[in-house]
């Protein structure tokens, strides 16, 4: 009798330590450290850049607009146009500086810098310089235009500006 009591008291003993630990892992706590690395490679840019460029050809003169411009609108750093490349569009794209008047064809002067065709304009550091905080660059353009046919809001070309802060090109 002796022994069922001691191995009831050893058996009760080791079912009661089983319930003390698992009660005590429902406490326990872990504790993860959040290590943060910030690494500021990009430089924000926030600007605006024309909507669109309006070309119009009356009675054989072509109008463009005079108040385009792109606006640095951050707070801090500059920012300036690294690549301005025109697309066709309904027209071809020809050549400014020698221009000839093919059936529904335009060709741009931006800044002082002329398409010779589909592509990427040579930029200048003149004509593009950078851009400061707050501040705009004015967008000079003129055209030269061949239609053989009236439109109207036709989308003869695309351009587009690819802008990076200055320094990053």
């Amino acid at each position: 009798m002796n022994r069922k009591l001691i191995t009831l008291l050893l058996a009760l003993t080791m079912i009661l330590s089983l319930a003390v630990s698992a009660s005590a892992a429902e406490m326990t706590e872990a504790r993860v450290p959040v290590t943060l690395t910030v690494i500021n490679a990009v430089s924000p840019i926030s600007c605006t850049v024309p909507a669109c460029l309006p070309v119009s050809l009356v009675d054989g003169y072509v109008v463009c607009a005079n108040n385009a411009g792109i606006t640095n609108t951050g707070k801090t750093g500059a920012i300036r146009v690294t690549k301005v490349d025109v697309q066709p569009g309904a027209f071809e794209i020809g050549s400014y500086d020698n221009f000839s008047a093919g059936k529904n064809s335009i060709a741009l002067n931006i800044n002082g810098c002329v398409t010779k065709g589909t592509g990427s304009l040579t930029l200048t550091d003149d004509a593009f310089p950078p851009i400061d905080a707050e501040q705009s660059l004015a967008i000079r353009y003129r055209a030269k235009v061949s239609a053989s046919e009236t439109v109207t809001n036709v989308n003869a070309a695309t351009v587009i500006f690819t802008i990076a802060a200055a320094g990053e090109e």
